[in-house]
């Protein structure tokens, strides 16, 4: 440890005095708390100029017995030093960056920003190809204006229909759906159940205003995108439960209807889901209602 304390070597005059202990002051205060030995010779120091300055003193001062300094003043509580215990729990908060929602592009040229957003998301085939389209976004929104209103958008939907023809079993006595055509919708409800819906809609959450602006296109207000998307979910998931195998049907001119009055009135886009066999139509639902869900609640936390 440093001793800056004076023993009267090389300060043969006041002037080295006040020099040495204006040096020892300016140290005692940096250095007070953490060196005693050091702020009692600042002391010292301070104590042999006060006696100088009072009486002549021969060149050479005595040395005089080194008393310790004063203790320092206590510390005001607004710049109390922070216990260990204070800094630990400060430093186990965990730092969240701040995040920063880039600002939207015009929705005419949106279709890059879409791709990035969903890039990092699994959305397998028929979802990568329905992103190398253009205009996504307001191709989404023309789905969902058809869908709304009961229709099936076949051009608009990343799975193309079925190649082969719906099959039909006839028994002389009745005609009606064969269950074996069924498994042509198979690779569609095997893809819906794969997505994550909540890391898609959480995804696109900042490009919804472009999604509305596009809705507002076919004359509704941009809230009615909101109230489009709950509803046609809705209609899905209360598509009736009816056994497709056991419904009757006629030939009507060059197509085939149901018999049944009410089914055959059924909007195509619940009749499409009961083509598809009880098994799809039950993934399709379910696919449904999970999305509402999770389209409520993120609605619900703007």
């Amino acid at each position: 440890m440093m001793n800056y304390g004076v023993e009267s070597r090389g300060l043969s005059s006041d002037a080295g005095r006040r020099q040495a202990g204006a040096f020892s002051a300016y140290h005692m205060v940096l250095l007070a708390l953490l060196i005693t030995a050091a702020a009692g010779a600042a002391y010292y120091l301070i104590l042999g100029e006060t006696q100088d300055a009072a009486k002549d003193a021969p060149e050479r001062a005595e040395p005089v017995p080194i008393t310790a300094a004063p203790p320092p003043p206590p510390i005001a509580e607004d710049n109390a030093i922070a216990t260990e215990e204070e800094i630990t729990e400060a430093s186990a908060e965990p730092f969240l960056p701040e995040t920063v929602t880039p600002p939207l592009p015009p929705l005419g040229e949106s279709d890059d920003a879409v791709r990035d957003a969903l890039g990092a998301i699994p959305l397998g085939t028929p979802g990568q190809q329905y992103l190398l389209t253009s205009n996504i976004i307001e191709r989404s929104s023309s789905a969902l204006y058809l869908m709304a209103q009961g229709d099936v958008p076949y051009k608009l939907l990343p799975i193309a229909r079925p190649k082969i023809p719906f099959p039909i079993s006839d028994d002389g006595l009745k005609v009606t759906a064969d269950p074996a055509g069924f498994s042509r919708y198979d690779t569609l409800s095997g893809w819906l159940r794969q997505i994550d819906i909540t890391a898609v809609i959480e995804s696109l959450q900042w490009l919804i205003p472009l999604f509305r602006e596009a809705w507002s296109f076919y004359g509704d207000s941009s809230d009615g995108f909101d109230a489009a998307i709950v509803n046609t979910l809705d209609a899905i998931v209360s598509t009736p439960e009816i056994d497709m195998s056991e419904a009757r049907l006629i030939r009507k001119e060059a197509v085939w209807i149901y018999e049944d009055p009410a089914v055959e009135a059924l909007p195509p886009l619940q009749k499409q889901i009961l083509r598809m066999g009880p098994d799809n139509a039950l993934i399709i639902k379910a696919v449904a209602g999970q999305t509402r869900d999770i389209w409520l609640s993120s609605v619900s936390s703007e």
